[in-house]
């Protein structure tokens, strides 16, 4: 067993072998944790929401539902989650999104996190699949409108996962703290490794 911590507002990069299994925490409660994947022997192969809605018929994730790439093939099967609610529909924050949407400058964001932690796998921002977002509480409207809500899960709500393939993975603890989604207080995410 391996443990990271990925401290509030910070990201880690880490790799889990075929038929291997991880878990996420949120160790305090209502922090929302930013994942990707990608398929180790072809790093060309990552983790796409979009394909996972349409595979799982599903604009939410739960026990039994897999992740698939943007080659549809099954990446990672969740195995049980405590939280009951995780977006796959929001894009990852950015420095542009703080600066455009909320005049902030040199904003610690998502893309710039993992792009610090995936380099060494020769991994930018412009090959970074749009996230997973454990704990992140999103609703649609009856119009159609996307509704971000402040995450609810507590502290220890936990996604348990098995790798279906070899993987690289990156998990931010998302610094966004000027919308509902993560409150004003960032804290940790603790990511289990039982290979």
């Amino acid at each position: 067993m391996k443990e990271i911590l990925v401290k509030g507002g910070t990201a880690e990069a880490f790799e889990v072998r075929k038929g291997g299994k991880f878990r996420l925490t949120d160790v305090k409660g209502g922090q929302v944790a930013d994942f990707v994947a990608f398929n180790k022997d072809d790093l060309k192969e990552k983790s796409s929401p979009g394909h996972t809605r349409i595979s799982n018929r599903s604009l939410r994730l739960k026990t039994g539902d897999s992740i698939r790439s943007n080659l549809r093939h099954e990446m990672i099967r969740l195995l049980e989650e405590t939280a009951g609610h995780h977006d796959i529909l929001i894009v990852a924050c950015d420095e542009q999104r703080y600066l455009v949407d909320y005049g902030v400058a040199n904003h610690r964001s998502c893309v710039n996190n993992f792009e610090q932690v995936l380099g060494r796998y020769g991994i930018d921002r412009w090959v970074l699949p749009e996230p997973v977002n454990f704990f992140q509480h999103t609703k649609i409207g009856d119009e159609g409108e996307i509704i971000q809500l402040p995450s609810i899960n507590p502290g220890g709500s936990f996604v348990m996962m098995e790798a279906l393939m070899d993987l690289v993975c990156a998990v931010s603890a998302c610094p966004m703290d000027l919308n509902p989604i993560g409150g004003s207080n960032i804290t940790d995410i603790l990511v289990t490794i039982y290979d």
